[in-house]
């Protein structure tokens, strides 16, 4: 649809245009200075141009010449010439406005009035008439679709030309008169179509003029996406009246399509199923039916791309199309119940008969040869009438052997009979199978006998051994190449050397055949080498397929399928090849040698039957052969059973008794003794062919008010939306203990949260904290103790949870939810969770930490990537490059790490620290820890690890005034002050609040007081042992003799002693168990009165530093409880009296 920038841009032509018009409506004809050709031949060319370039331009070249004629004498010419060229093919109707315009000017006011009848008159020649071409069938169809584009390509310039005309006042009643007619066109187009032909054309009206006639698009929100406010200077050349019914007739036309589109998708699914039936039932889908199934596809095909476009343009919602799976498919299904198999009366399960679209396609969609080759190669009958000679031929070529003269239905009837009889015969023998098969196995084998001796009776053989026997105890089809065996066939056959050396090619093409369009191109290859020797050659090649190569039977079978259709002796003389190789494998069965013949023998009849070229019986049969000899053939009825019995139990002509079959294999299998191969080939066999019923997922139904919150956390949450997101959350009642729960809990599962939107989550914490304080601190403890308990479990199949629990840690304290201490003890954890000594160490395992478990450092760098570039500078840094010595220090105590985690480990540290040393070996490691310990920088990181310096830049928003103020060393409580006097504008502060506010504010009051005591105490704790640490190091002056300085309690005031240039030493010495403490002098230039110097300064400054910290950590938590105070009170200010 054309947008608001799109019209603005157009506004000023049109409204030039329109200003024209309307002047030259009320004037008189213009006439162009100089003198004007009134000759028969300027004239005739300029209607020849109007023919021909009025939608071509340049409208310049145009006007130029109608600028030097007289015009008046050829009005209904010049009518005429604008109409045809306007309705020639392609162009730029604009160029045609601009002419129309101006002939306006020259031949007002009869030209428009005589130009639009014949524009609407094209536009309302929408159905143009077809009985002849209905009627004449597909021919017909044809006609009808190329009439349909030639019509709508004369009609799509010729309604841009209208619509601008109607815009810049073509009518002189006005622009609502112009208006009005173009809805009155696009309304014939609508409802003269039932075909929804015309959807093209209604697209690209709304294409270029959506805007103008329609106009602002109504967003589902009730905000545009885009700003679609009109400028001052630009207003709607279509009244809005008019604009408000042309968007409901085009609405009103696109509820129609879409229920049309919806009910044809239905016909089409409908049809389909048909089809599939009766493709089951007769093995083929008649032509007609096919042809009505196409048209009806493209039909659906063409609505569905014009009711998508018509819903772009129009900004509503596409229609919701039905598919296959709504509704049921054929065929039965079968489950094992607790002694038998039952049938579901509900359908098949989700697969059918075949696992896949593609295994599907590959068992059913097979070429039509009558398509591509010509019917005379195929042999097919071309006068259905009689019975004459060539019928006879037909029949010959085809290999059948009826006699001359047969009826063909008469022998369509007795091939039918015979098939019922045989059938009828096999169900007799299967009630005799189940009248045995719980008999006890030594009772068996008479039966088996009996079965297997009708077999052989029915045989041409006789008893003594085949042709076949000879050969294949010597397996030399198996041996000798595919090659040698076409070419070893070309002199039997007597074919001409020409097509003999083209099926020789084809032969040998065929084993490389390893897709479905290869197999379709050399079966139309061979459809035109067809002939009766051809056919022989054939089915002597494929039935002697190497036994190694199962992988072509598929193929092979593909191959004999396409063609069996029309040449029948193929598939008949294949199978012919298989019973004869089944019956003599059936007497040697205790010949394991040919274990692998009898594998390619019962692969190759399951795959001819899944393409049905082998009847149902003659599988059955075969089944049923098996299953006599049971003992025997446990392998036979595996690898059939594996190859078609799914095909077997899903078809509706073979269900029944191949499930009472597969019972009589069920129950047979419990009462033999079977060895445990035996009874896993039999177990696979039946659980692939019939599939155990899967219960379908239970899916959990949430209350209206806990879907909400998961629809905005798994569904809304993005960057644009936070807002709106944290004004919907605040709006919850979070009074509800059940509402709070869920929220918690899902901020706290992030798992199930989009990776990409863990910032935002985090962001919403931030946020919901200055209104919920309690909530974000149960996320956090949360979050912790989800990373304690996935240390201690280390459970694989939560590892996903806990990259995204870690990422959610550094989310928070990269909004500061969390302070830069959580995240060290974190990654110190990490490192040292689980084993025995603090800092890890090679060959020491611990259960929880495996050595070649490298989960840990994953983890350790995904919190590094989130926030670890935030520590960069001050206390936080050296923290961190401590922490990353060890954590190289824990990488090479471990076994050799993969390629991935080596890479994300090295690619995190050059982020991190771009400037470190890799630690490859755990020398290196050792002495980098080493020095790190011997340089006594541990001491001063413990001592400010309350988190409370600088924790680097941080997104968290409206902190940066804070921020300076922390950097500034203010005294908390006026001890900075020398008046004592602290702020007057916070001391006269008044709350008037609730009463149960106020006992809460005391009682968490007291509570933060208790922990502010405790916090200093563990501070002062911690400092007092660093420093005893640091006492107890090495001196750092370099002398022989053991000096310790006295310890005074004025230390720090200013003495006499520098003024003398001298400075006083204690010695203490001992002598007869007795200490001795003497005073000594020593000049302030001497080394160690310098370096005595520089000791106390440092410690100055590291107490100061100290104590700065701590008062700036209580300002901070006065401030943050008195942001707290004035959220929830009424601030009030008193002056003093």
């Amino acid at each position: 649809m054309s947008t608001t920038s799109d019209y603005v841009a157009k506004y000023p032509r049109r409204r030039s245009l329109l200003e024209t018009v309307e002047k030259y409506w009320l004037d008189e004809p213009r006439r162009p200075s100089g003198s004007l050709d009134s000759s028969l031949k300027k004239h005739t060319t300029l209607l020849n141009k109007l023919r021909s370039t009025l939608l071509v331009g340049p409208a310049e070249a145009l006007t130029k010449d109608i600028d030097g004629l007289t015009l008046t004498k050829y009005l209904e010419e010049i009518v005429a010439a604008v109409v045809e060229g306007a309705s020639r093919g392609k162009g730029d109707p604009e160029v045609a406005v601009d002419v129309i315009v101006h002939l306006h000017t020259r031949l007002t006011p009869d030209f428009l009035s005589l130009l639009l009848q014949p524009l609407l008159a094209i536009l309302s020649n929408s159905t143009v008439s077809s009985t002849s071409a209905a009627a004449a069938g597909k021919d017909g169809d044809k006609d009808k679709e190329r009439e349909d584009k030639e019509r709508i390509a004369r009609q799509r310039p010729v309604l841009r030309i209208v619509a601008e005309l109607a815009m810049v006042g073509a009518w002189a009643e006005g622009a609502i008169k112009g208006a009005a007619e173009v809805g009155k066109a696009l309304k014939g187009l609508m409802t003269g179509d039932p075909q929804y032909t015309n959807l093209p054309l209604l697209s690209t009206f709304l294409k270029y003029f959506g805007r103008a006639y329609l106009g602002r698009a109504p967003s589902a929100e009730g905000n545009a996406t885009e700003k679609d406010d009109l400028p001052g200077d630009v207003v709607d050349l279509v009244p809005a009246e008019v604009q408000k019914k042309m968007r409901e007739l085009f609405e009103g036309y696109f509820n129609s399509a879409s229920k049309t589109l919806v009910k044809g998708q239905i016909r089409l699914l409908e049809q389909d199923k048909r089809n599939h039936e009766a493709y089951i039932k007769s093995g083929e889908i008649f032509e007609d039916r096919q042809q009505a199934y196409e048209k009806m596809t493209r039909a659906v095909e063409r609505l569905t791309t014009g009711v998508n476009s018509l819903a772009d343009l129009l900004s509503l919602p596409r229609p919701t199309l039905p598919t296959a799976a709504t509704l049921s498919k054929s065929g039965l299904q079968i489950v094992e119940s607790a002694s038998s198999f039952t049938v579901r009366e509900d359908g098949p399960i989700a697969g059918g008969i075949w696992d896949d679209e593609e295994e599907q396609r590959f068992y059913e969609s097979l070429i039509d040869l009558k398509e591509v080759v010509p019917s005379g190669l195929l042999g097919i009958k071309e006068d259905k009438k009689g019975a004459g000679k060539g019928d006879e031929e037909a029949a010959k070529a085809n290999g059948d052997n009826e006699a001359n003269g047969t009826d063909g239905d008469s022998t369509e009837q007795q091939r039918s009979e015979q098939e019922k009889a045989e059938e009828e015969d096999l169900r007799r023998q299967l009630e005799q199978m189940e009248l045995t098969a719980d008999a006890p196995a030594e009772a068996a084998p008479p039966v088996e006998s009996q079965n297997m001796a009708r077999t052989t009776s029915n045989s041409t053989a006789g008893s003594g051994d085949s042709p076949r026997e000879a050969a294949v105890p010597n397996e030399q089809p198996a041996t000798e190449s595919l090659q040698e065996t076409a070419a070893s066939m070309v002199e039997e056959d007597g074919l001409q050397s020409g097509p003999a050396a083209r099926l020789t090619a084809l032969f040998a093409a065929l084993p490389e055949a390893n897709n479905r369009e290869v197999v379709d191109k050399l079966a139309i290859e061979f459809a035109f080498l067809n002939s009766k020797a051809a056919r022989k050659r054939l089915t002597k090649f494929i039935g002697e397929v190497p036994k190694q190569r199962t992988d072509l039977l598929p193929h092979y079978a593909r191959f004999v399928a396409t063609l069996d259709r029309y040449m029948p002796d193929v598939g008949a003389g294949v199978l012919e090849i298989l019973d004869e190789e089944l019956r003599y494998l059936q007497r040697k069965k205790m010949v394991r040698e040919l274990d692998s013949l009898r594998l390619k023998n019962v692969r190759f009849y399951g795959e001819l039957a899944k393409f049905k070229v082998a009847k149902p019986y003659t599988i059955l049969h075969v089944l049923k052969v098996f299953l006599d000899d049971f003992r025997f053939n446990v392998e036979n009825i595996s690898n059939l059973l594996e190859t078609c019995g799914r095909f077997l139990l899903r078809c509706e002509g073979t269900a029944e008794t191949a499930k009472r079959m597969v019972e009589i294999m069920r129950r047979k299998q419990g009462t033999q003794h079977l060895d445990n191969r035996q009874q896993v080939m039999l177990e696979n066999a039946f659980y692939m062919c019939n599939p155990p019923e899967r219960v379908a997922r239970e899916v959990t139904e949430l209350p209206p008010m806990n879907s909400f919150v998961q629809h905005l956390l798994h569904d809304v949450l993005m960057k644009r939306t936070l807002d709106k997101v944290l004004k919907l959350l605040r709006k919850l009642h979070w009074e509800e203990s059940e509402t709070y729960d869920f929220i918690l809990t899902s901020f706290t599962n992030i798992w199930e949260i989009k990776f990409g939107n863990i910032p935002y989550l985090a962001a919403l914490v931030y946020d919901l904290q200055r209104y919920h304080p309690e909530f974000a601190i149960a996320v956090v403890d949360q979050v912790m103790e989800d990373i304690r308990i996935g240390a201690e479990e280390n459970i694989f199949k939560f590892n996903q949870r806990r990259i995204s629990t870690m990422k959610y840690l550094g989310e928070l304290y990269m909004y500061r939810v969390i302070n830069a201490s959580v995240i060290f003890e974190v990654l110190w954890s990490l490192v040292t969770f689980g084993h025995a000594e603090p800092m890890p160490y090679p060959g020491r395992d611990s259960p929880i930490d495996a050595v070649d478990d490298f989960f840990r450092v994953r983890l350790a760098c995904t919190l590094l990537d989130t926030c670890g570039a935030c520590f960069d500078k001050g206390s936080q840094a050296r923290k961190l490059d401590h922490f990353l010595i060890v954590l190289q220090l824990y990488t090479v105590c471990k076994s050799e790490l993969p390629m991935d985690v080596d890479f994300m480990l090295t690619d995190t540290l050059d982020a991190v620290r771009p400037k470190m040393t890799h630690l490859k070996t755990f020398a290196e490691a050792a002495a980098a820890v080493d020095e790190m310990v011997a340089s006594g920088d541990q001491g001063n990181d413990a001592a400010s690890d309350d988190g409370s310096d600088d924790e680097g830049d941080r997104q968290a928003p409206d902190d940066d005034k804070q921020d300076k103020e922390d950097e500034e060393p203010t005294d908390v409580n006026g001890e900075g002050d020398a008046n004592g006097e602290g702020d007057e504008d916070d001391d006269n502060v008044v709350l008037i609040r609730p009463e149960h506010d106020i006992k809460d504010d005391e009682q968490n009051l007291e509570e933060q007081h208790a922990f502010d005591r405790e916090f200093a105490k563990i501070l002062a704790d911690t400092t007092d042992t660093r420093r005893e640490q640091r006492k107890a190091a090495p001196p750092i002056f370099d002398t022989a003799v053991p000096l310790i300085r006295k310890n005074k309690p004025d230390e720090g005031k200013t003495t006499n002693e520098d003024a003398e240039g001298r400075m006083q030493f204690m010695l203490l010495s001992k002598k007869g168990g007795r200490q001795q403490v003497r005073s000594l002098e020593i000049p302030v230039n001497s080394t160690i009165a310098m370096n005595s110097r520089s000791y106390q300064a440092q410690s100055k400054a590291e107490q100061e530093q100290l104590k700065r910290l701590v008062l700036q950590n209580e300002r901070r938590l006065e401030r943050s409880e008195m942001q707290e105070i004035e959220t929830r009170g009424v601030r009030l200010r008193f002056a003093h009296s």
